[in-house]
């Protein structure tokens, strides 16, 4: 039946459940050195057994972005979200860390093996998306002061934004660190409110499809973060 990964825990889950803390760990090669950054993370699934659809399954994200301040030369944003090639911005550790850790169930069919399987992870491994070698979205700034310059870079991009620099590998990490609250700090503006549209838009009756659209023109400030940070 279907998934309700996008809805909040709360209100129709029942059964099983489980929760999990990990670190997101990018690894770059900086001038020949291994230079790595890490956010921490927690998530939350539950099976849904009593939704007015059907059973299913549900997610709840915590923490932010990834800053990647790579030796004082420039600094990448990883966010929690993903970009596939031609569409829209979609979840990525609510699938990714299940698959990295060997879980081959989608949420709404996470069986009693699979939650014991989130309850008992430990270590360091490899993200993997699925079985593909899609990663989280990559984004750099030409000013963090403005929020307009953002865009998105590819993995294999960052040495043309940040000299002498290389996107080596990203990692989940099991850990209890606490969740990581620093990007609101670093980028103010996340803290704004009632202002205008803060990133680049289309001119008003302009209407691509978002499968013609950057990563600029539809990210907002709740992309930044987790579902439950928000």
């Amino acid at each position: 039946m279907a998934s309700l990964a996008a809805l909040p825990l709360a209100g129709c889950q029942s059964g099983e459940k489980a929760k999990l803390r990990y670190r997101v760990i990018a690894s770059f090669e900086v001038d020949g050195h291994l230079f790595e950054a890490s956010t921490v993370m927690e998530i939350h699934y539950a099976r849904v057994t009593n939704s007015l659809i059907g059973a299913g399954g549900a997610t709840r994200l915590y923490g932010e972005a990834l800053i990647a301040d790579l030796d004082g030369r420039g600094t990448v944003y990883i966010l929690p979200i993903q970009h596939p090639r031609n569409a829209s911005l979609t979840q990525v550790y609510e699938y990714g860390v299940l698959s990295t850790l060997g879980i081959d169930s989608s949420i709404g069919s996470l069986t009693d093996a699979d939650f014991s399987t989130l309850r008992n992870a430990k270590g360091r491994k490899p993200f993997r998306l699925h079985k593909t070698t899609r990663l989280p979205a990559f984004i750099f700034f030409s000013d963090e002061q403005d929020p307009k310059t953002i865009f998105e870079l590819q993995p294999s991009e960052v040495g043309q934004y940040v000299s002498g620099a290389r996107f080596l590998s990203l990692d989940i990490e099991i850990t209890d660190a606490p969740v990581t609250r620093k990007l609101r700090q670093r980028l103010p503006w996340l803290n704004a409110v009632n202002v205008a549209e803060i990133f680049p838009r289309d001119p008003r009756g302009a209407r691509r499809p978002n499968s013609e659209l950057p990563l600029s023109h539809m990210i907002t400030r709740a992309r930044f973060f987790g579902d439950g940070s928000r």
